[in-house]
């Protein structure tokens, strides 16, 4: 007797217990769809480009000679690579502004033709050349030329390279950033007016890293003497911005 009562408790336990869940969950709203529109937008690259006159420039100086010996050749690129480098920094150029590039000590060995025909041949003969060169930065460009021509006549028989760049371009940059947003800005108003909508605000901006970056002007010298003509030309900087913007 005492167990069917114990029965007849549990089941009364378990059916109050699923009527409550049925009715928690019949209370429990239904989700309903999303009805929010995707944000629209209109992404465009923009460019811009400053110039500006080059007040730095680059040109490698230095001195060959040659000898019968090793010796002679190293000898004599001394004693004129010597009178270079005193002219250049007589001239204003700083020490840390004249670096070593290149030094180099090689053979050419040259067969001497016999004087007639079948006849023995007059043996070989070899000549010893000796290359030094400087890179030179020259802070006041307009002074390149007249280092070149004192250059020359203190001994120095090559130059090569001749470049310019602007020591600081961040001023350059900021301006062809400025036209850069200024270039997304009219290209985003006109897809917007093609299309119908209105721009609103920015969303996105970056930078494009890989785009055109600084071109160095460089000259070519037309002969060296009195008065070496050099034309630093212009340095422009190109830079590319990505803008987004939300639309209306």
């Amino acid at each position: 007797m005492r167990k069917n009562r114990y029965y007849w408790i549990a089941a009364a336990m378990l059916a109050a217990l699923t009527l409550a869940s049925a009715c928690s969950r019949s209370a429990t709203p239904a989700a309903q769809p999303s009805t929010s529109k995707p944000t629209r937008s209109i992404t465009v690259v923009g460019q811009g480009k400053a110039s500006g006159t080059p007040d730095v420039g680059h040109v490698s100086i230095g001195v060959e000679t040659s000898g019968a010996s090793a010796q002679e050749a190293v000898d004599a690129n001394k004693r004129q690579m010597t009178a270079l480098l005193e002219k250049m920094k007589a001239m204003g150029v700083a020490e840390k502004d004249i670096q070593t590039s290149n030094y180099s000590i090689f053979a050419e060995r040259t067969e001497a033709n016999s004087p007639k025909a079948g006849a023995p041949s007059a043996g070989e003969t070899i000549k010893y050349r000796v290359s030094n060169m400087v890179s030179v930065t020259m802070r006041d460009t307009a002074k390149l030329g007249d280092v070149l021509d004192q250059a020359v006549g203190a001994g120095a028989n090559a130059v090569y390279g001749v470049s310019f760049e602007v020591s600081d371009t961040s001023r350059l940059e900021a301006v062809a950033r400025e036209k850069a947003i200024a270039d997304a800005r009219s290209r985003a108003e006109s897809l917007a007016r093609l299309t119908g909508v209105s721009l609103g605000d920015v969303q996105e901006v970056s930078e494009v890293i890989g785009g055109s970056g600084p071109i160095y002007a460089r000259s070519s010298m037309e002969g060296l003497g009195a008065g070496t003509p050099i034309q630093p030309g212009e340095l422009e900087i190109s830079l590319s911005v990505q803008v987004t913007y939300a639309v209306q």
